[in-house]
């Protein structure tokens, strides 16, 4: 049986990937593909993994064994938290600071079993913005405590974490996915996830979209050392990132006329 893990990311259209593979799950089912979001990981020790024990472990090997006693050929896990909490994000001015902690102990939890690795990126500086303008549209604490400026600073970006999810994975594909290609797109998504046709149902799902995708609290330099950074690590990624992960682009028959991400990334910069 494949194991696929999802790490997300938050607001890279990941709720509406798990709610475009929930609601085609039947589907799938035909197909031997099982699913598990956070209905599923957030009610068991999984998401609380620095307290796991022995025997929460071994009973995730036991439902794993279940699962492919049950026929399952593919099980497919989403869940954003295992890179690390947004509050953690905003409090460091820091992009997802113990994703190498917290793999190492999604590692730990299913072992060698674990096929391939799967994560969302985002332009920094929307990806920030996007943050913010949910925690302000949700009544959440920690956005008052937002530091743009050792954001902007920070040399921590996607590829940081790229380096920490492949080195605790060694030998495993990382397969990294752009929310400014396939947002709108879960299906697409998913079939460069599964490597094979997807359903149909809800294809275009997109919930939750930012209502203002503008910067809140970002200067103009600020931005731009963000799209930047962001624009290297696209680079870094389309020409193999090391032999680290693969970027995934949509072809164009899917995506229509619209060019790659990194090359609108390049043209917002050059202009």
């Amino acid at each position: 049986m494949e194991i696929t893990l999802h790490f997300g990311a938050h607001r890279c259209a990941t709720t509406s990937f798990q709610e475009y593979v929930r609601r085609n799950a039947a589907e799938l089912k035909q197909q031997g593909v099982a699913f598990w979001g956070p209905e599923t990981t957030r009610e068991t020790d999984l998401i609380a993994l620095k307290t796991m024990t022995d025997a929460s472990r071994a009973e995730l090997q036991h439902e794993l064994d279940l699962c492919q006693s049950r026929g399952v050929t593919h099980l497919l896990v989403s869940e954003e938290n295992f890179l690390g909490m947004m509050q953690q994000n905003f409090h460091k001015g820091e992009l997802y600071p113990e994703a190498r902690l917290r793999a190492q102990l999604v590692s730990g939890a299913f072992g060698a079993r674990v096929t391939a690795i799967a994560l969302n990126i985002r332009a920094l500086n929307t990806y920030w913005a996007s943050l913010a303008g949910y925690a302000a549209r949700n009544g959440k604490h920690f956005g008052p405590h937002m530091r743009w400026q050792k954001i902007a600073k920070h040399d921590r970006s996607w590829r940081g974490v790229v380096t920490d999810l492949a080195d605790v994975f060694p030998g495993i594909p990382l397969y990294v996915l752009p929310f400014e290609e396939f947002a709108g797109h879960p299906d697409a998504q998913l079939a460069q996830l599964l490597r094979s046709n997807t359903p149909e149902r809800s294809s275009n799902l997109w919930l939750s979209k930012d209502e203002d995708a503008r910067p809140q609290g970002l200067n103009s330099a600020q931005e731009m050392k963000l799209m930047a950074t962001f624009a290297d690590d696209l680079t870094w990624l389309a020409d193999g990132a090391d032999g680290l992960a693969q970027l995934c682009l949509m072809s164009e028959t899917a995506r229509g006329a619209a060019a790659p991400a990194y090359d609108r990334i390049d043209e917002r910069n050059a202009t």
